[in-house]
Parts: structure tokens; sequence; C-alpha cells
């Protein structure tokens, strides 16, 4: 489960963000967050959390969800894959090749067809 900020830790995250300005930019489109908008903590825009991202400001709710369906959610499902194949563990969710090691039959020099 996501641990939720408190209403403390939202209120600090936004004082912080806000800097010097009346209302703080969004970090991903730079337009600003009134209030009574819904917001989110965003992280990264190039390392998601999920691979080690930081919290880098608040973004409006919608262009952070977006920016996590569109970018996010596929680079970490990548690195998922790319890990699995490192690691060996990715099997293939189609049938295996006839005669490949993965299929569990072979062909001997003979010709004749075996399990193994």
């Amino acid at each position: 489960m996501i641990p939720r900020l408190t209403s403390k830790d939202r209120e600090k995250l936004y004082d912080t963000c806000r800097g010097e300005r009346e209302f703080p930019p969004c970090a991903i489109c730079g337009l600003e967050i009134h209030p009574g908008q819904d917001w989110d903590k965003s992280h990264d825009k190039h390392l998601p959390k999920a691979l080690g991202g930081k919290v880098d400001g608040i973004a409006h709710r919608r262009c952070n969800r977006e920016h996590n369906n569109r970018v996010d959610t596929p680079r970490i499902a990548k690195a998922k894959r790319q890990r699995q194949k490192h690691i060996g563990a990715h099997r293939s969710a189609s049938r295996p090749i006839p005669g490949s090691r993965a299929s569990g039959i072979r062909r001997r020099m003979n010709g004749q067809v075996e399990r193994w």
C-alpha cells in the first residue's frame, strides 16, 4: 500500500514548491496550481519513483497521471522485462518452436523424434 501524505506534509510540500511565487508551478506542464485544484507530488520526469526517482515538486493530478500512463508505466514495464531476461526468469508465453531447447523434444541423427 502506498503511504499517503498527511495534511501537514502536503502543506509543507506545497509551500516548498511555491518558493517566492504566489502559486507553485506544475512540474510537468509549468502552469500554476491554484487552490482548489487537485494535485499530486511529482517525481523526476526522466526517472520514475519505481526506478529510484526523487520528488521534484508537485503537478496537476491530470498532468501527473497522463505522464505516468504515457511515459512511466511503459518504462517501468520494460525495465522489469529486461531484468527478467537478464536473470533468466523470462519464459516465452507462446508455444515453443518444435525442436528447440524449450520444446522438450529432439530429433536424433537417424531421424527418430524423442522427448527428453
